[in-house]
């Protein structure tokens, strides 16, 4: 069985992907992060950001990572993006509310 932070890497991996085939260079590379910086990325998702989550609050989901106001940016700008990006957010946030 795959572990959580396996399971992230993998859907982390995917969205940052897709991110840069829409246009978006990160500046992140993700085989950086440890698990349990992943893991602890997602529970931080969940723990604060769950109702805006769910919601799907661009305006909600204020945060102080220079990275991560520029992914929000990008992603509301381009509203054929917004459903895509709202559940993997959401995918994030459930994964370790289990």
């Amino acid at each position: 069985m795959t572990s959580v932070a396996i399971f992230l890497r993998e859907k982390l991996g995917n969205m940052a992907a897709w991110l840069n085939s829409e246009g978006l260079a990160l500046h992140a590379p993700l085989h950086e992060r440890t698990n349990v910086e992943i893991v602890a990325f997602a529970q931080y998702l969940h723990d604060t950001h769950a109702p805006v989550i769910r919601a799907r609050d661009f305006a909600g989901m204020l945060d102080d990572n220079a990275d991560t106001q520029r992914i929000l940016a990008f992603v509301e700008s381009r509203p054929e993006l917004h459903d895509k990006f709202w559940r993997y957010l959401a995918l994030f946030s459930e994964v370790v509310a289990e």
